[in-house]
């Protein structure tokens, strides 16, 4: 009997040590996989103000797949006006907040905003329609070369007796000697206009 007691006290030990060891690998595992999510990089897209239509005062997007203005230096000043379907939305960042020389700027104007819903934008007429990004000392405009090109804008919120627009959009540009291009994408913004 004694020799039963003292196998099955072996037998028990080893499933322990076992267990024990399964129970180790698993917790190393798991932190293993806890740590490598708060290691993961945040995207560029993560660095953009969330797309709302609660007049937040929010704009950003991604130039050339670069958040913006997420780290731009200086000043940030917005110009927002609507009415009777033309859209403004200016954004831009100035090193000196008591000058009007802006150092960036995202810029995007068009008469063909009259409801919320999508709309795509043909640079054809720079009477009625203009977009441009400022940045690095580069311009890139709708009024340069672009006569083939289009902005898309979806207005989420158009409240004209609260005063709401809010919206996405996305377009590229070139600059005028046809030489640089810019992309810019996962645009939105969220504003209470004038």
């Amino acid at each position: 009997m004694f020799a039963f007691t003292k196998f099955y006290a072996v037998t028990l030990n080893k499933q322990k040590l076992a267990a024990m060891s399964h129970i180790k690998l698993l917790l190393l595992l798991t932190s293993l996989s806890c740590l490598s999510l708060h290691c993961k990089k945040e995207s560029e897209l993560d660095k953009l103000p969330p797309a709302t239509a609660i007049g937040a005062n929010t704009f950003g997007c991604l130039l050339n797949g670069k958040a913006w203005p997420i780290g731009a230096k200086g000043d940030h000043m917005t110009e927002v006006h609507y009415s009777k379907g033309i859209l403004s939305v200016r954004y831009a960042t100035r090193l000196d907040p008591f000058s009007s020389i802006t150092n960036e700027s995202v810029t995007l104007r068009t008469n063909k905003i009259h409801e919320y819903g999508s709309y795509f934008i043909s640079y054809n007429d720079i009477n009625e329609d203009f977009f441009s990004v400022g940045i690095n000392g580069n311009i890139y405009s709708s009024a340069f070369n672009n006569t083939n090109g289009f902005a898309f804008i979806n207005i989420s919120r158009l409240d004209s007796i609260n005063h709401y627009v809010s919206g996405t959009f996305e377009f590229s540009l070139n600059d005028f000697n046809n030489s640089s291009k810019i992309k810019v994408s996962s645009g939105r913004f969220d504003f209470r206009y004038q």
